[in-house]
């Protein structure tokens, strides 16, 4: 599996931009709502490395109760798979867990993903190939 993108929490999406920005960070996908998961989205880049940043945009957010532990922070690692069901199955048997099943992610052109977690490593998601360069 290829790594995608590292997910950041964070609070002030805007602000938290412009500090990648200062950092050497372009943007690589304005912000989109996501109306699946009620956040604020944007993806941004340097080099190989892409970050996204999610925002809840209300406190009705299923992602607004983890501001109090990953506010302005990393919290998952996005990889891309050829064949999502079958990446799922492969990873259950080696034991992580599935905590959001499949669902389309409107901020990934309306790509497959599943959110997974394993004690010894945290939260993953995984995301589907679409054969493009996003």
């Amino acid at each position: 599996m290829k790594v995608h993108h590292v997910g950041y929490l964070v609070k002030r999406l805007g602000r938290s931009e412009e500090a990648f920005i200062r950092l050497g960070y372009e943007i690589e996908c304005e912000v989109r709502y996501d109306d699946v998961r009620d956040v604020n989205i944007s993806f941004l880049r340097n080099g190989d490395y892409r970050v996204e940043l999610i925002e809840p945009a209300s406190k009705s957010s299923p992602l607004y109760p983890l501001l109090k532990n990953y506010k302005n922070s990393p919290y998952h690692i996005c990889y891309i798979v050829s064949d999502l069901e079958a990446s799922k199955k492969s990873l259950e048997s080696d034991g992580f867990m599935v905590i959001q099943d499949t669902q389309t992610a409107p901020a990934l052109d309306g790509r497959n993903v599943v959110f997974m977690v394993s004690a010894d490593l945290g939260i993953i998601e995984l995301v589907e190939d679409s054969g493009g360069n996003f």
